[in-house]
This record gives structure tokens, sequence and C-alpha cells, in this order.
């Protein structure tokens, strides 16, 4: 019979079995912790190792992989009336090691509690952000955040405390010495983006570019989108000029979105405006707790 330590076809079960061993150990120190389905894949887009893109004028982005992410209530299991939530552990957390993993999950798992006790841990507009609640879940389950929001992701950077290291001892013990695959070495740790082409005015990505009307001395600002700009002349209720682009000096201003993305180009001059649109109707606000966390 084949012994699964050494069968290459059994590795991917005994990855799923010993990330397993290590949540059943958090489960077993935090009550409120639920039951998670396991899933593991690189944590770097794509697009991000594929052949670069032609390159621009505009700035690079940096990006870094996701080491873990929970997403609640993601998966439907045969016979069972509760979903699931998925927990991803990214290969290349899976590679550094037993201290690596054990940090990602527990991260993961003040996410699972906050979900379990409808705390908003991370920002409504970007699911990136970890607030001021998540750090207080984190220090629960053995873990201290950053002692001031940093950016890109407010209070996700985390580290193992030496209590939670000889709590965990044997876990990290057992995954060290289990010689788990691994994605490999070959992969930065940050991965540079190129940046996109320029994209078409009319674009609905959500960035904004500020207008302002002809009020004087103060005018009157807001961002909108190049898309709604096109559609016709908005005009201020004030003194009854259409709010326009700012000029080339003032392009600087431009208001980003809450994802921090650059603004697009402005319309052509040229092009003819359309008729007023009508009056959109507002959308319904959301509420409750985002399902998902967009890892770390």
């Amino acid at each position: 019979m084949t012994d699964p330590k050494t069968d290459p076809g059994r590795e991917g079960t005994r990855l799923i079995a010993a990330l397993e061993k290590c949540w059943a150990a958090i489960q077993k120190n935090h009550p409120d912790v639920p039951p998670v389905l396991f899933i593991t894949g690189t944590g770097i887009p794509r697009r991000q190792t594929e052949k670069p893109r032609q390159s621009t004028d505009a700035p690079r982005r940096r990006h870094y992989p996701t080491r873990g992410h929970h997403w609640a209530d993601r998966w439907a299991v045969a016979e069972r009336e509760q979903r699931l939530a998925e927990l991803f552990v990214a290969g290349e957390t899976i590679r550094d090691g037993g201290e690596e993993i054990l940090k990602t999950e527990l991260h993961e798992a003040a996410h699972a509690i906050a979900h379990v006790r409808r705390i908003q841990d991370t920002s409504k507009g970007d699911p990136r952000w970890h607030r001021k609640e998540f750090a207080q879940l984190a220090r629960e389950v053995g873990l201290e955040p950053p002692r001031k929001s940093e950016k890109p992701l407010g209070f996700s950077n985390c580290v193992l405390t030496d209590a939670t290291r000889r709590k965990y001892a044997a876990i990290i013990r057992q995954l060290d010495g289990a010689a788990l695959p691994g994605l490999g070495d070959d992969q930065e740790a940050a991965v540079e983006e190129p940046p996109a082409p320029p994209e078409p005015p009319g674009s609905t990505n959500g960035k904004r570019v500020k207008v302002e009307c002809g009020c004087k001395p103060d005018p009157r600002a807001f961002p909108v989108t190049p898309k709604v700009l096109a559609e016709g002349p908005i005009i201020c209720g004030l003194c009854a000029q259409p709010f326009l682009l700012p000029g080339e000096e003032d392009q600087e201003d431009v208001v980003e979105d809450e994802t921090g993305d650059e603004a697009e180009p402005e319309p052509p001059a040229d092009e003819p405006a359309a008729a007023l649109p009508e009056p959109r109707a507002a959308e319904p606000a959301e509420s409750g707790v985002s399902p998902m966390d967009m890892g770390r």
C-alpha cells in the first residue's frame, strides 16, 4: 500500500489535512470560531504573472500576494442546513512555514469571529481596509496588530505574540515537520503591475474627476465620472453655469475613488453634448456585515 506521505498523488490531501488540524487547534482555544472549508492556490493574480502590457505614462502600482481570506457562507454542503465559509490559505504562505500558516489562520479566525458576532471589521467601501474592530479581535485570538493603521490595509498587518508561539508550539513544529508543498521561490513577494493603457471617455469603472461651476469667488465642486459628464451639461442652481473640468494646471486635484485608482482622461473638447439626462433613482444602501474580507 502506498504511503500517503510519499505518494505524490496525495500531496493535496495531506496539505488540506494539515491546514484543518491547525484550524481545529484554534477552534479549541476560541469556541466562537466556526467550521470552514479550506482551499489553496496562488495569492498572486494570474494577470500579474503574464506578459506585461505596453507601458504608458501612468504611474505603476505595487500589488502584494493575498496571504489568505475568509468568505462567509460561500459553500453549500450536502445534508447541511448551514453553509460553510471558505478559508483560503495561499501557497506562498504555506511555503513560508508553520508560523506563517498559523498567523494567517489566526488572522482569518478573527474575521470569522467578526462574522459570527455580526461585527463590521472591514470597511464597507473597501473590504481590504481593516478597522479598529478587527484589531481588537486579532488581539483576542493571539495576534498583535500595528499600533496605527497602515495604508492600504489598515490594521491588517498583525504579528504573532510570544505567548501565541508558545501556545501553538506543537502545531508549528508539526507544520514545519510535514514539509508541505508550497508555491515556489520564483515568485516575488511583491509584484509590480504594469500600468494599464489610458481608457476612453465613457468608461464606468468607478473613477472620478473633479468638476467646478462658475460661482465666484468660491466655485462649487464635486467628483463625477467622465461618462456622466459626457452625457450632457450639469448646471449649477446658483450661478446657472455648467460644471466643467478645471484647467490643466489644476489636474493634480483629480479626485480618486475609494480604491485609489487614478482618474480617467477627460473627454475631448469637441465632443457634442447630449441632452441633459433624467435624474437617476438613488440606490438602496447596503446593510449588514460584508461576507468576505479581501485577505491580507
